[in-house]
């Protein structure tokens, strides 16, 4: 396994980030025992990033991993975000969860039906009260005093009350319960703009090889404010049509300023899957 330090942070990452948004979500293919067993294969494998959010899972993604941490924790960086609200029905899903998982594992398209019905739930809250409750919530479930990286989850560039959610962010900073503190982007556009704010250690972009050229003039102001890049939505948009999986990874893994490129992973065989594409893209890429 290959790490990359984040930006101009203390942060030194596995180049390859393991993508927590389906580990425990209503809708996810596996069982709660394989979903473990992946989560300590990928420790064993070398991964130490692992990208979650306060929404996914109803809050269990958080959970799973704040049990992971406590038996494998050494070297793990948690990176988790806040600003997405699925409304008052996410503590009732959490309830029904386990038995309607094992319905919906059976039935595909009930499954993408669900996945649906739940994005059109999604609402956004930058309001520094919410914000301030739903950190010290992460905290609660990740079982940890400070957050390794916090960031805000795909804001819109015209934020409501922007000076004083970053105030926040660095009062939590300051009083020890944020490491780092930066932003999911939307778009290749909007991580341009969130990079011109200051105090932003990292932004994270939806990046696969079809969209490198259109990122290289964000990744290249990126790498000369020091401020660290991560790529999700890695294998999206047909990006495996032409290749395999590595040669999907390749033409990120060449650019320095990417610190970590997150791949979901619910299975022990998506790890081995990816851990085997992204030795392989490391291995023809000429960045350390």
């Amino acid at each position: 396994m290959q790490y990359r330090r984040l930006g101009s942070t203390d942060l030194i990452p596995s180049v390859l980030g393991f993508g927590c948004s389906m580990i425990a979500s209503l809708a996810t293919r596996y069982s709660r025992a394989e979903v473990e067993a992946s989560l300590c294969d990928a420790r064993e494998a070398g991964i130490t990033f692992f990208d979650t959010a306060d929404v996914y899972g109803q809050g269990d993604s958080e959970r799973l991993l704040g049990k992971l941490l406590r038996s494998r924790g050494e070297g793990m960086i948690l990176c988790t975000k806040s600003g997405l609200t699925v409304g008052p029905m996410e503590g009732v899903v959490r309830l029904i969860k386990p038995a309607a998982n094992l319905l919906l594992r059976r039935w595909h398209g009930a499954r993408v039906a669900t996945t649906r019905a739940r994005r059109r739930q999604e609402r956004q809250c930058f309001h520094p009260d919410y914000l301030s409750g739903r950190i010290e919530g992460s905290l609660r479930r990740l079982n940890v005093n400070r957050i390794d990286l916090f960031l805000l989850h795909n804001p819109p560039v015209d934020m409501p009350q922007r000076d004083a959610v970053f105030e926040l962010l660095t009062r939590f900073r300051t009083q020890g319960k944020l490491r780092h503190f930066g932003v999911s982007c939307r778009s290749l556009e909007d991580a341009a703009h969130w990079l011109g704010q200051p105090d932003v250690a990292c932004v994270q972009i939806p990046l696969d090889r079809s969209r490198m050229e259109a990122a290289i003039p964000v990744l290249e102001r990126a790498r000369a404010q020091q401020v660290g890049v991560i790529a999700r939505e890695v294998l999206a948009h047909d990006a495996l049509a032409k290749g395999s999986v590595s040669d999907a990874l390749y033409p990120l893994v060449q650019r320095a300023e990417i610190g970590v490129v997150l791949a979901g992973m619910s299975c022990r065989r998506h790890v081995g899957e990816n851990v085997r594409a992204m030795d392989v893209a490391m291995r023809s890429s000429h960045v350390a």
